[in-house]
């Protein structure tokens, strides 16, 4: 299935919603049958059939595009430049990514070598 900008963006605007799934801090989060029930939910709400073993995969997919930006963002505050050097996605899902998983998503850092 080709998915559009405007479907991914649907599907992240529903994903959102469904906290369990997402957030290691929900109450939910490891109930599997509120996390199945809240995979339905994004199924059923979507304007197009899209199996959950489809939903999942695209959530896969974007988080792949979505860590290394992140760590980009990250690595820019780091850098000691000042508000205007930090790294600025121009990838059309980020900002609805990061609206919900900037506080949740901490990327893996490279391990030190001192460590």
């Amino acid at each position: 299935m080709e998915w559009s900008a405007e479907l991914t963006l649907e599907f992240l605007e529903l994903y959102e919603r469904e906290a369990c799934i997402w957030n290691p801090r929900d109450p939910l989060h490891k109930n599997r049958i509120a996390v199945s029930d809240a995979w339905k939910r994004i199924e059923y709400s979507l304007s197009v059939e899209v199996s959950v073993p489809e939903l999942k995969k695209k959530k896969e997919s974007l988080m792949a595009t979505f860590r290394p930006i992140m760590q980009k963002v990250i690595a820019s505050q780091k850098s000691g430049g000042g508000p205007d050097d930090v790294y600025k996605s121009n990838w059309f899902a980020f900002d609805a990514m990061f609206k919900f998983l900037q506080g949740i998503y901490q990327p893996k850092s490279g391990l030190n070598a001192e460590g």
